[in-house]
């Protein structure tokens, strides 16, 4: 009889992990620094939201006085924008109910039946216009450049002076967008 040797097997041992989740103390205190930071940001967050929609309505005015500009010099008539009602100037000074645009062929400026209108902007939500000389009407003439005095559209919201902003026209027609006033005050809010 022939005895063969006897190999004995080893086995090596294999790793154990214990995977587990997270503990409920663990998920509490998670949740907790989410909630934290998010209530850290949120204010940011809501502040580029109204820079954003403030920074839209100001592009809106400055293209509307652009395109009044440019449509007045090309047909030769007076061009007005005035703040809408109902598809009528309004008699308040009230921009942010919208405005339109229209041909004044017989230079009263006033919308009348048969005069063309070119444009018209929507109303804007949560945003004040006013007008600092509390215009009415903005002409532009044939030559480009605007009748009457220099005046200032001021856009507000609920963040009130501080945010505010304005679009200042001159009389030769062109707008620019201002933080502050000449003397470096906050542009002045009604309802804010």
């Amino acid at each position: 009889m022939i005895i063969l040797p006897t190999y004995h097997r080893v086995s090596l041992p294999i790793p154990r992990h214990d995977y587990r989740g997270f503990t409920l103390i663990e998920l509490v205190i998670i949740l907790a620094i989410f909630s934290i930071l998010f209530h850290l940001a949120a204010p940011t967050f809501q502040n580029i939201g109204a820079n954003s929609r403030m920074t839209t309505q100001i592009n809106n005015m400055v293209t509307s006085f652009n395109y009044a500009r440019s449509e007045a010099i090309k047909r030769h008539y007076n061009m007005v924008i005035c703040p809408n009602d109902d598809g009528n100037c309004a008699q308040q000074p009230h921009w942010h109910h919208g405005w339109l645009i229209f041909v004044d062929e017989n230079f009263n400026r006033e919308l009348e039946q048969g005069e063309e209108v070119i444009y018209v902007e929507a109303a804007k939500k949560n945003i004040e216009i006013t007008s600092s000389r509390y215009r009415k009407r903005v002409v532009f003439r044939s030559k480009g450049y605007s009748h009457g005095s220099n005046a200032s559209f001021i856009f507000c919201d609920q963040r009130g002076p501080v945010s505010a902003r304005a679009v200042v026209l001159s009389n030769t027609g062109r707008a620019r967008v201002a933080d502050k006033q000449s003397d470096g005050e906050n542009w002045k809010c009604l309802e804010w």
